[in-house]
């Protein structure tokens, strides 16, 4: 799990915002002001910040749910980027984020150059209602680079039995991170190369052809925009129930994410 086959048809129709499933209890959002206590880079494309502060202690936050970070740009404008949570430690005080560094934007250029012991004013989280199909007796994870933080998140979460696997596109193997596989999960790297990102047929082919397991289950997508519009199509268009996927778009290949933090809908 997955087959080794996978995804792809486009259309412009824009997946909702945040699909199903809705927890019927998260943890609350809250604006915090937080240091950053460590800066690594985990290979070629990602960076690891680790968050600290007071307010971090005891937090909480569902897999899958993400920070929105108030980043200056421009003529001290501030601009909202969100980014997945990859841990977060409640005894420590600390939450690690992982930050893809392509592009020339507000968090590319945050991320490239912070140090220990900057100061975010403004940290609002955790927010996001995709996470885990508590119902789901298998889960599928589909994405780019931008969703292996919040894919690993999740599998982390599972419980061990838990039938999960994930197809992950990344730059090379380089890129690929680290993750304590388990008989009963699975992750499928895809390396595009020198292939400009955002492409949706790889993933498409990976995921045409792939049969579910038995049982009710749940596929979550995270990718550019029309990529997770091009996935979560050829699930329809195989016949998979709507209400068992979670697709979102996490960034635009021609423009950038709007003030908010996220992409615009296509039209």
């Amino acid at each position: 799990m997955p087959r080794r086959t996978t995804v792809v048809r486009v259309t412009q129709t824009p997946p909702a915002r945040d699909d199903p499933p809705v927890p019927a209890s998260l943890p609350p959002p809250q604006t915090m002001a937080l240091d950053v206590g460590l800066v690594r880079d985990l290979g070629p494309t990602f960076r690891e910040i680790r968050l600290q502060g007071a307010a971090l202690y005891g937090f909480r936050f569902a897999p899958g749910q993400d920070l929105m970070l108030r980043l200056p740009w421009g003529n001290g404008e501030l601009v909202s980027r969100r980014y997945t949570f990859r841990r977060a430690d409640p005894v420590a005080g600390t939450a690690d984020l992982n930050v893809v560094m392509h592009g020339d934007g507000p968090a590319p250029r945050w991320a490239q150059s912070v140090r220990p012991g900057q100061t975010l004013q403004e940290a609002v989280g955790p927010r996001g209602k995709i996470t885990l199909d508590a119902a789901a007796e298998w889960h599928l994870f589909i994405g780019d680079e931008t969703y292996v933080p919040g894919t690993l998140a999740m599998l982390e979460a599972l419980t061990p039995e838990a039938l999960a696997g994930a197809v992950l596109e990344v730059p090379d193997a380089a890129d690929e991170q680290p993750f304590a596989s388990q008989p009963s999960k699975e992750i499928r790297w895809l390396h595009r190369h020198a292939a400009a990102p955002g492409d949706p047929r790889r993933l498409v082919e990976a995921l045409r052809g792939w049969h579910s397991p038995p049982g009710r289950g749940h596929v979550y997508i995270a990718a550019e925009l029309r990529v997770a519009l091009a996935l979560r199509d050829e699930l329809l268009a195989q016949g998979f129930p709507r209400n068992q996927i979670s697709a979102k778009g996490y960034w635009s290949r021609e423009r950038a994410n709007a003030i908010r933090g996220e992409p615009d809908d296509l039209t």
